[in-house]
Formats: C-alpha cells, sequence, structure tokens
C-alpha cells in the first residue's frame, strides 16, 4: 500500500510540475519497467544475459530520448553516442569484471536469497556484466543529452562555426557536467551499499579482505564503470552531435519535422478553415 501511495505521490508531482512532459515522463518510466521485465523473461528464456541486456539498453535510450524529446539532431545523436559507449564499456567490463570474478551471490547477500532457490540456469558471469550495462544507461543518457543540446543551441547562435570550433565547444561542456556527472553516481553508489560498509566496520574487516570481497569488488566495478561510460560519452556525443549538424543530415531531419509539423497543422485545423 506504502508503494502505491509513493507512486500515486510521484505521478501527480510530475503531472503538476511538468504538465505534458509530466505525463510523457510516467509513461517513459511505465514502458522502460517493461522493457526490464522483458529483458528478465528474454534473458529465463534462454536468451545470451549481455546480448539482451545491449537491446534493453538500446530500447530505453529510444523511449527515453525519442519520446521525451521527439525526433531530431539531438535525440539521434543522443542514441548513437549511447549505443557506441555501452559498446566500449562492455569490453572494459567484460576484461576487469572476468578477471575480477565477480559473478554469483556473495555471503553478504545470502540472507536477501535464503528462501529461494540458487539454480536459474544462467551464466552468473554474463548476468553481471549484463546488470552492470543496465546500471550505467540513465546517467549517461542524461550527459549525452545535455551535450548533444548544448551543441545545437549553440550552433543555432553561431552558426558559421566550423565543425571544430563546434567540436570543442561540446567537449566544454561535457567538461562542465562531468564533475556533477561523477558526484551523482559516486553518491548513488555509496547510499545503496551504506549497509556493506556498516558490516565491514562491524566486523573489523581488514584491507586485504575487503579489496578482495566479492561484493565490494562488484561494487567498485560497477562505480568505475559507469564513470568510464559518463567520461566517453562527453567526446563521443560532441562528435556525432558536430558532425550531424555540419553535414546534410541536419538537412534531412528537418525537412522531417517540418512534414510532421504540416501533417499536425492540417490534423488540427477545423474544416470551416479556423484554427
Amino acid at each position: 500500500m506504502i508503494l502505491i501511495v509513493l507512486g500515486v505521490i510521484l505521478a501527480v508531482l510530475l503531472v503538476a510540475t511538468g504538465g505534458k512532459r509530466g505525463v510523457k515522463t510516467i509513461i517513459t518510466l511505465a514502458v522502460n519497467a517493461l522493457i526490464f521485465l522483458g529483458m528478465a523473461y528474454a534473458v529465463l528464456g534462454g536468451m545470451h544475459p549481455v546480448f539482451a541486456a545491449i537491446i534493453a539498453c538500446a530500447g530505453v535510450c529510444a523511449v527515453s530520448l525519442f519520446f521525451s524529446t521527439g525526433l531530431n539532431v539531438k535525440s539521434i545523436a543522443s542514441f548513437a553516442s549511447v549505443l557506441c559507449v555501452v559498446i566500449a564499456v562492455l569490453g572494459i567490463v567484460e576484461i576487469f569484471g572476468r578477471g575480477a570474478r565477480i559473478e554469483g551471490f556473495s555471503y553478504q547477500k545470502l540472507s536477501e536469497i535464503s528462501g529461494f532457490s540458487w539454480i536459474i540456469n544462467v551464466d552468473m558471469g554474463d548476468l553481471t556484466v549484463a546488470c552492470m550495462l543496465i546500471g550505467l544507461i540513465g546517467a549517461i543518457v542524461d550527459t549525452s543529452i545535455a551535450v548533444s543540446s548544448a551543441l545545437y543551441e549553440i550552433d543555432y547562435n553561431n552558426p558559421d562555426l566550423s565543425f571544430g570550433q563546434l567540436y570543442a565547444s561540446g567537449l566544454r561542456v561535457g567538461r562542465d557536467v562531468l564533475g556533477t556527472t561523477c558526484n551523482t553516481l559516486y553518491f548513488a553508489f555509496l547510499g545503496g551499499y551504506m549497509a556493506l560498509m556498516i558490516w565491514f566496520a562491524l566486523y573489523e574487516y581488514g584491507f586485504g579482505q575487503i579489496i578482495n570481497s566479492a561484493a565490494f569488488c562488484e561494487t567498485l566495478i560497477r562505480s568505475l564503470s559507469s564513470a568510464f561510460g559518463c567520461i566517453l560519452i562527453m567526446p563521443v556525443t560532441s562528435l556525432i552531435t558536430a558532425a550531424l549538424i555540419k553535414t546534410r543530415a541536419k538537412k534531412i531531419v528537418d525537412k522531417v519535422d517540418s512534414i510532421k509539423a504540416g501533417v499536425r497543422s492540417f490534423v488540427e485545423t477545423d474544416p470551416s478553415g479556423r484554427e
């Protein structure tokens, strides 16, 4: 009952403060939840967890960008950038995650699953990598759309800027965003694993025991992989956005926008000729 009340309060606040955009946010959250649920069933049905995670990340990114901001240069550049960074971070996580052997259930989590069977017929190493990819998608989408939107506005107000100048502007914007984004990730993981830190302190774990703990290594690698994603997304988004803006791709998107605007105007026009 408490969860329902909190959900209703959140929905009311989103609609009251965001209006139509708040309604879009609610729909986006619901669709993204369905995407993750579909990912879970796909994994249980035999799909490779990492492949399922990549598809889920692409779906979440598409819904979050195209539904919320529309089909434009900003959303297209962000979508392409996020997919590139997800693939890059996948390589990093595969190398270091596999090397650290962060898979299975640590004994700190036994109380959470003690009443359930541990046999789920899924490679826990692949599942851990998939969870790491899912964990970073929100942060890099936010960073990417912030950079691409800023570049779009810069070009709109300074259309004579060259590709190199626009790319450099994107890097400067990204550097300003980077600090707050990394802080957000740091405190999110720190808050989520505060109980684990208390556990280590309570039982007087030594430094060697802590850094060799599966739970600690998983937490640290999750944090670092998310930070890598947020760092990589800046130059990638700057590069792709600047390339789209300074090529014919922008003209194609603008043409699509004008067609959609014409169709919308025709649909909303009264048959008598009045709006």
